[in-house]
């Protein structure tokens, strides 16, 4: 499935659109919390603004007598400012030392360093975020700033205000959990959007594959017509066409040349046959010419042999449906049996089992058939071996089984063994065009039957080919007459 374009289409889509939305929370947190803390910022130093107001009142009570005697008031006033929030003051030396703070923060959590004490004399302002534990602070985490605390021109120490940062963290951790849920509902609805464009995206190419399916090499004049797609599936659509076209034509041409070829050999080996055969008739002819007759003869029978069954193929692919008359299925096979009785000396060929059966259909192709299936267990036998044709009624159809003692068939190559012009490595040695078992089982096809194989190596083959039985025959016959 993950190499289906629609499916790596729609995935494409949700995966960008879940990055883009996770760039966009990272991006909205960074800047809400940027802006909130700013904001954070300016009110300490609107704090410190406060502190440092109320130490210039002090004025010259704090140059002379210092900030123990008052300082606490000073503080506890600028942190009851109206509309002011509560806010944490420490007041330092300008040593850095600890004079008064609200809340009894402790010394540790907000000591400054040497460096840190210079700049802020020097007139800097330092914010940093810290946790302060303590009876005020309540263990939760500050954002504190740090300046220089000045009366007239003179410097008397440093003033340090924090406030607690629950106005930055929960609203940016209320907006996370806000856009987390609306991400995955748009997340949900992007996954049915996607797989929904993507279907459609598609489906033209799916009419170019149903098609590209259904054609076979007897079939060319399908075509796709596709009408109004996309520009990249209209020019593949059309393209396929052409290409149908083409291929319909040399196919075409190589069914008309297969067709004349084979009925123009057919004649002259047919007569060449008959002269050859009215020569072996002369009783004067001495062994030697006799013997180089006789081979003659079979060279010409199965030259004949091959021209029908490149007749047939070139038939059978023009789409021409075989006829439908009844065939004496006993007879035929005798025919047959006789036919192949000589093809060689040293391999017996005799009857198995018979029956009186008719089946219908064109008496030459099933004649033909048979030919090739014994023909085959013929080839392949081995010397003084044996092949049985049997013919027999089973249930509501008739069966032709033809056993060989042959090498067997490799299970390797069994499955393709029905495939035109396929050999395997024992049919190579052996020779053949391999046609005879294609041709063979596309007859059975068309004929409403199948041929089915069983073979072992070393032990032989048997192959069994199922006809319906003709509606007469069907009629009178019965389950319990019926044998297998």
């Amino acid at each position: 499935m993950l190499n289906s374009i629609r499916w790596r289409l729609a995935a494409g889509i949700v995966l960008a659109f879940v990055a883009t939305l996770a760039v966009l929370f990272v991006t909205v947190q960074f800047a809400l919390t940027r802006i909130l803390t700013d904001d954070l910022d300016d009110k300490l130093a609107e704090d410190a603004l406060l502190v440092q107001a109320e130490a210039t009142l002090a004025g010259e009570r704090w140059l002379e007598s210092g900030p123990d005697s008052f300082g606490q008031g000073i503080i506890d006033h600028a942190r009851r400012a109206e509309g002011r929030p509560p806010f944490i003051t420490v007041i330092r030396d300008p040593s850095g030392g600890q004079l008064l703070s609200s809340g009894g923060v402790q010394e540790v959590y907000l000591a400054l360093s040497t460096g840190d004490i210079a700049r802020v004399l020097a007139g800097d302002e330092i914010t940093t975020t810290v946790d302060l534990p303590g009876d005020e602070a309540g263990g939760d985490e500050y954002r504190v700033q740090s300046q220089r605390l000045s009366i007239g021109d003179e410097v008397v120490g440093i003033v340090q205000v924090a406030q607690v940062t629950e106005g930055v963290t929960d609203p940016v951790s209320t907006l996370l959990v806000i856009l987390v849920a609306e991400g995955a509902a748009a997340t949900l609805l992007t996954v049915v959007i996607a797989v929904w464009l993507s279907r459609g995206a598609v489906k033209p190419l799916q009419r170019v594959i149903d098609v590209a399916t259904d054609i076979q090499a007897h079939d060319l004049r399908r075509r796709i017509n596709a009408q109004k797609q996309p520009t990249e599936v209209q020019t593949l659509a059309d393209t396929f066409d052409a290409m149908l076209g083409r291929l319909e034509k040399a196919f075409k041409e190589q069914e008309d040349f297969v067709l004349d070829v084979s009925h123009e050999l057919r004649t002259p080996l047919t007569v060449l046959k008959g002269n050859v055969e009215v020569m072996l008739m002369d009783p004067a002819l001495d062994p030697g010419t006799r013997d180089r007759f006789d081979r003659m003869a079979g060279e010409i029978s199965r030259m004949i042999r091959l021209t029908s069954n490149l007749l047939y193929m070139a038939s059978a692919d023009a789409g021409r449906s075989p006829e439908r008359r009844p065939v004496e299925l006993d007879v035929v096979c005798l025919e047959v049996l006789r036919q192949t009785r000589e093809l060689r000396q040293d391999v017996k060929v005799s009857l198995g089992r018979e029956d009186q059966v008719t089946v219908h259909g064109d008496r030459d192709q099933i004649k033909q058939m048979i030919l090739n299936l014994v023909e085959n267990a013929v080839k392949y036998a081995a010397a003084d071996g044996h092949a049985v044709l049997s013919f027999y009624k089973n249930g509501t159809n008739a069966e032709v089984q033809v056993k060989d003692t042959g090498p067997g068939i490799p299970p390797d190559i069994l499955p393709h063994i029905f495939e035109r012009f396929y050999r395997g490595n024992s049919r190579s040695v052996m020779g053949g065009t391999g046609l005879g078992l294609a041709i063979a089982s596309r007859i059975a096809r068309a004929h409403g039957g199948h041929i089915g194989v069983a073979s072992e190596v070393g032990a032989g083959s048997t192959f069994t080919v199922t006809l319906p039985l003709a509606e007469d025959e069907n009629a009178g016959e019965s389950p319990e007459t019926s044998t297998a």
